[in-house]
């Protein structure tokens, strides 16, 4: 064996373009696959994590679905929902023993927030909301309050920072009691938050808590700037979670008069029925990563059994002397077959190793965790085995049967 193994990589060697130019095809296909896979398998995890600081016992009511595929008359029915509101919450948490907290959250992107002459970045989320908001996350404050019902009541312009706006904007001051421009209006920071655990989305950090109310006040003019108001609620624990949800469900039809028999003019979702769509979902993208790379791959493996049809026929007098000083047909099938799965698993390692690196340069761009699946690596090598041994033992076997004579005789 170490010799067919020695035998085929000279022979690899001695055709260095041919065979780098052969594994091209196979390299691209493996690569495919395997970083396709840690992207995903990244995603997956990161999902888990974010989904899993919602709490087990708390659910989300929003307008649209969770995952929205498609556009025209789908997402038109969407947009014709009313818009979940700051009342809502109000009357949720009124009416439910089995609630012990329930929050309107709206947010607006690419703000930039400002104090004297320092500023943000205009990539901050501004996030309008009441004081039940922290029973409903994974979040909390690190100095100073967060909001009360007053502040919500009484439309007060006060401001909560997360950590990244904070350092960005009071580098060497205690941020409390300043007063911040969030757009063109004026805020009074009462509280900045602790550390939050990243996301794959963004950082978790780069926020800005204002009341609902002030934010409908200055941030809305239109119905559509609220089309993202969320409701999230929490059940006192898990075991009151199903009842929560039915009371949730019924009195927002009655309130939203929908008539009986319609469906819900709402969303609701759990962290685990989120994740569970999520994962569907990336799993079509899986699977389409695997077919689009496996035709990549078959194409290797057509190229592969070309070259050793050519590598046959230019070794012809080669096989033509071992046979003649007593090689046997299986040893020479079995020195080609070797080199046909040698020449596809230097393309699997090559392929895997792009891979590696282009998860390792993926995971900073993402702002989440992006490493190959051994498993991937795994089948990966494995496929490239078996495309070997197809592809390779038709060329194998045409030159175990070549006559002696005849081989001795080629020009």
């Amino acid at each position: 064996m170490l010799e067919y193994l020695r035998i085929a990589v000279r022979s690899i060697w001695a055709n260095k373009l041919r065979s780098g130019m052969t594994l091209m095809g196979m390299v691209i296909g493996v690569w495919a696959i395997t970083s396709m896979q840690g992207v995903v398998l990244g995603f997956d995890r990161a999902m888990e994590k974010e989904l899993g600081a919602l709490g087990s016992e708390t659910f989300v009511v929003q307008k649209f679905p969770a995952v929205q595929v498609g556009f025209g008359h789908g997402q038109r029915r969407y947009w014709r929902r009313k818009n979940l509101t700051y009342d809502d919450a109000l009357f949720l948490q009124s009416i439910s023993s089995n609630i012990r907290a329930a929050t309107a959250v709206v947010e607006a992107r690419a703000k930039t927030i400002k104090y004297q002459d320092k500023k943000t970045a205009p990539s901050v989320k501004v996030i309008g909301t009441m004081a039940d908001y922290l029973s409903t996350q994974a979040v909390d404050v690190g100095e100073g309050r967060f909001l009360t019902g007053d502040d919500v009541i009484h439309t007060r312009q006060v401001a909560i920072l997360g950590r990244d706006v904070a350092a960005e904007l009071f580098p060497f001051t205690d941020p409390l009691d300043k007063r911040i421009l969030v757009g063109d209006q004026g805020f009074l920071v009462v509280g900045v938050l602790d550390q939050a655990a990243t996301t794959f989305e963004e950082s978790p950090d780069n926020i800005v808590i204002i009341p609902i109310t002030a934010y409908i006040k200055i941030f809305t003019s239109s119905r559509r700037d609220m089309s993202s108001t969320s409701l999230y609620i929490r059940a006192w624990d898990v075991e009151h979670l199903d009842t929560a949800i039915d009371e949730t469900i019924a009195a927002l039809r009655v309130r939203r008069k929908v008539p009986p028999g319609d469906e819900n003019d709402f969303e609701l979702e759990t962290a685990e029925s989120i994740m569970s769509t999520m994962l569907d979902f990336t799993s079509y993208i899986r699977l389409a990563a695997i077919g689009i790379a496996g035709i990549s791959l078959l194409v290797a493996g057509i190229g592969i059994m070309n070259i050793m049809l050519v590598s046959v026929m230019e070794r012809t007098r080669e096989i033509g002397t071992r046979k003649a000083v007593g090689g046997r047909r299986r040893d020479i099938l079995m020195q080609f077959l070797i080199e046909a799965v040698l020449l596809s698993e230097c393309g699997a390692i090559l392929g895997i190793l792009f891979g590696i690196g282009t998860a390792m340069v993926l995971s900073p761009i993402l702002n989440m965790e992006v490493h190959v699946p051994l498993w991937a690596m795994l089948a990966a090598m494995g496929y490239c085995s078996v495309i070997g041994i197809f592809f390779g033992l038709y060329p194998a076997n045409q030159a175990s049967k070549l006559d002696p004579i005849d081989a001795l005789r080629y020009e």
